[in-house]
């Protein structure tokens, strides 16, 4: 083999590594930070919650001009996904009180998220972060079977945090509707609205029992439940979360 072709060869097997490399770098540097909303969700299963809320610890968290709704009502989320873009299958779990002022079409309270977690990795809550101002960290979930129907857990440092057991039923019915969540976005400190389309089989529950283990100190510490009242299961759901719009009131 000539000189020039071995010299040929090696500059062609040293350019591929240096653009293997390259690429796998940009791979590395794409996955610390997600892509910009929206973003879709899809094979999603939920336990819902109801619960009123203590008020002092609720009226203390809100920023000036959110107004929580009388009743003090809201509830607690416990999901995973099958997939989504742009995080891929994940977990998630969060409080939220109903507020005034951003209802959907069909008249359902805007949802202000008290505290949450979101996993594998921290991907995806500092996107949330970032876009929603939503207050969330690194945390995961998971569901177990039980007797009467689900234990749903959330998890902070491999922790269980929130345990929910619902009775299950198989009285389904097919929801499609959108609802608000607004946040409050950290660089502009502006009220910003995470509009959510969602489809999903909505399937009656009856609460069991719910037990927070966070804790003191721990955001989720901070909201007592002085009631519960509702439960509720979403199977097979598909939801986005939109571009985040300044909020108009």
């Amino acid at each position: 083999m000539s000189t020039p072709l071995i010299r040929s060869s090696r500059w062609l097997g040293g350019t591929l590594v240096a653009i293997a490399l390259g690429f796998a770098s940009g791979l590395a540097h794409a996955q610390t930070k997600a892509p910009p909303p929206p973003y879709q969700i899809a094979k999603a299963n939920l336990v819902f919650l109801g619960v009123i809320w203590e008020e002092a610890a609720i009226r203390k968290a809100l920023p000036p001009g959110i107004t929580p709704v009388k009743e003090m009502a809201g509830a607690i989320n416990i999901y995973q996904t099958g997939g989504s873009y742009a995080f891929g299958p994940y977990q998630a779990a969060y409080f939220w009180v109903d507020i005034e002022g951003f209802d959907a079409p069909d008249g359902t309270k805007g949802r202000w998220m008290l505290a949450g977690v979101y996993g594998p990795n921290d991907q995806m809550p500092a996107a949330l972060n970032e876009h929603y101002g939503l207050p969330v960290r690194l945390g995961g979930s998971r569901v177990e079977a039980t007797a009467q129907g689900k234990r749903a857990i959330a998890t902070v440092n491999g922790q269980d945090f929130i345990t929910v057991e619902i009775k299950a039923s198989e009285e389904c019915q097919a929801v499609a509707s959108t609802v608000n969540y607004p946040g409050m976005q950290p660089t502009t400190k502006r009220v910003v609205v995470n509009e959510i389309p969602y489809i999903v089989d909505f399937c009656k529950a009856e609460p069991v029992s719910v037990k927070v283990n966070a804790p003191p100190g721990d955001p989720f510490s901070a909201f007592p439940i002085a009631k519960v009242v509702w439960a509720g299961e979403g199977r097979n759901a598909s939801f986005s979360f939109s571009p985040p719009k300044v909020a108009q009131k």
